[in-house]
């Protein structure tokens, strides 16, 4: 096996700016920072924050939370669209300006102009329904671009680099804006930095779309004159393999989900946990994929990405039902054991995850099966986040008694989305021989 050393992975060889295809992995670095930045700033406990500031409960909280996937499902229309241009750079620059400008600025405008709550709360659901299914219409246009960029002998060191940048620039940016944050807590600029916070944000996302419109486009690949709405669906499910590892997604982003519309609403209002805590154990990552970086693409070389893959779901799956046992009088000690695990477990994870969609990926009709994984994970994830918004509806106020710690609603979905992450890896192990692609190691 060919050694990857650390150094290399930052090598000209794989960033750069001389040669076409660096150049193009480098814009999508660059992007990739940004991304995790913005979603650091304005999302997360601080969106949430930002939320309960402006009289959204946590029921409330959860249904905003899924209303993306659900726009997000009009990824179907994408092809359509899409396929009719030779040439996509300005379409998808402009869409992505579009994205950024409703979901950001004129979301973090609309409570100074709309003083009722109920109104509100329907313009806050109506634009972001509205940014994400621009979102969803143009946004696989990328990864159809960007798969040039990162052909299979260096897609490893891609995803490995790219994760470490990514999650030293976002989790960086997060744990310095809750320093801030905490020390305003109770202040009259409590409110306003959260605020300040989602502009800087918008600002870094024009950013963003200079970055994504720099990369060369090369000419896209079809094996039909016209583009058929039909295929969005009808070739993927006939290409078996690819079928398979979309119905995994599916499971994953599901489970995922159960907890996610809530858990952030849960950590800040019942555990009491402070921006700054939350986001100094969450700097801990960065750390831990430079230290496993290595061990994690070697793992991949050696298992295969869908083993690697199972195994660590099923080990990450015990995390979270610890997970569950996070309360007010014991998330100091438990939450930092808890999440430096999955950590530790993450990187292994991650790396595996993000080349899922692209194991079986054909080189023909890429926007077709890039839409339908777009559409699988949006639904995956609503199902789960509608189901657990549902739940933590139906049990406010109850508790079910667990070893003497009484769980509420969030707490419950978090034990079900570790017996979810078991199950998927355990579902993937008796598939490796037909479904592992040897040849994309």
């Amino acid at each position: 096996m060919r050694r990857i050393g650390r150094a290399r992975d930052f090598g000209p060889r794989l960033y750069g700016f001389g040669e076409e295809k660096a150049t193009g992995r480098s814009c999508m670095l660059l992007s990739a920072l940004l991304s995790s930045v913005i979603t650091w700033l304005s999302g997360g406990m601080f969106y949430t924050s930002f939320l309960m500031v402006n009289g959204i409960n946590i029921v409330n909280v959860g249904i905003i939370s899924f209303v993306p996937f659900i726009a997000n499902c009009f990824a179907i229309f994408s092809p359509s669209i899409l396929e009719r241009f030779q040439r996509r750079k300005a379409v998808l620059a402009w869409s992505r300006a579009a994205y950024y400008t409703l979901s950001i600025l004129a979301i973090t405008l609309l409570p100074a102009a709309v003083q009722d709550p109920g109104l509100r709360l329907t313009l806050f659901v109506a634009v972001t329904f509205a940014a994400n299914i621009i979102n969803a219409l143009f946004t696989s246009g990328y990864s159809v671009w960007h798969v040039n960029f990162i052909p299979d002998q260096v897609r490893a060191r891609y995803f490995s680099s790219s994760q470490l940048v990514t999650a030293f620039a976002g989790q960086g940016a997060a744990l310095l804006s809750s320093f801030l944050a905490d020390a305003l807590a109770g202040s009259a600029y409590q409110n306003t930095i959260i605020v300040v916070f989602r502009y800087a944000a918008y600002a870094l996302g024009l950013l963003d779309v200079y970055f994504l419109t720099r990369p060369v486009e090369y000419p896209y690949s079809h094996s039909a004159a016209r583009p058929r709405f039909r295929d969005i669906f009808a070739k993927p499910l006939r290409h078996r393999p690819f079928a398979v590892v979309m119905a995994l997604i599916f499971a994953w982003n599901f489970s995922a989900n159960l907890p996610a519309g809530a858990l952030n609403y849960y950590l800040i209002d019942s555990v009491g946990a402070s921006y700054t805590f939350v986001y100094l154990i969450n700097m801990v990552y960065p750390f831990t994929i430079l230290l496993l970086m290595r061990p994690a693409q070697r793992m991949v070389r050696q298992e295969g990405w869908l083993k690697t893959f199972a195994w660590t779901a099923m080990l990450t799956a015990p995390t979270n039902m610890l997970y569950a046992f996070v309360t007010a009088g014991t998330y100091l000690w438990l939450m930092p054991v808890v999440r430096i695990l999955q950590h530790i477990l993450g990187v292994g994870l991650n790396l595996a995850y993000a080349n899922l969609p692209y194991i079986h990926l054909p080189r023909e009709d890429q926007t077709n099966y890039m839409s339908f994984h777009i559409l699988t994970v949006n639904i995956g994830a609503f199902l789960g986040m509608m189901l657990g918004t549902w739940f933590v509806g139906i049990t406010q106020g109850w508790q079910l008694t667990i070893l003497g710690t009484g769980l509420s609603g969030v707490q419950i979905l978090l034990f079900a989305q570790g017996v979810g992450q078991w199950a998927i890896g355990l579902a993937i192990l008796p598939m490796l021989r037909w479904l592992e692609p040897r040849d994309s190691l």
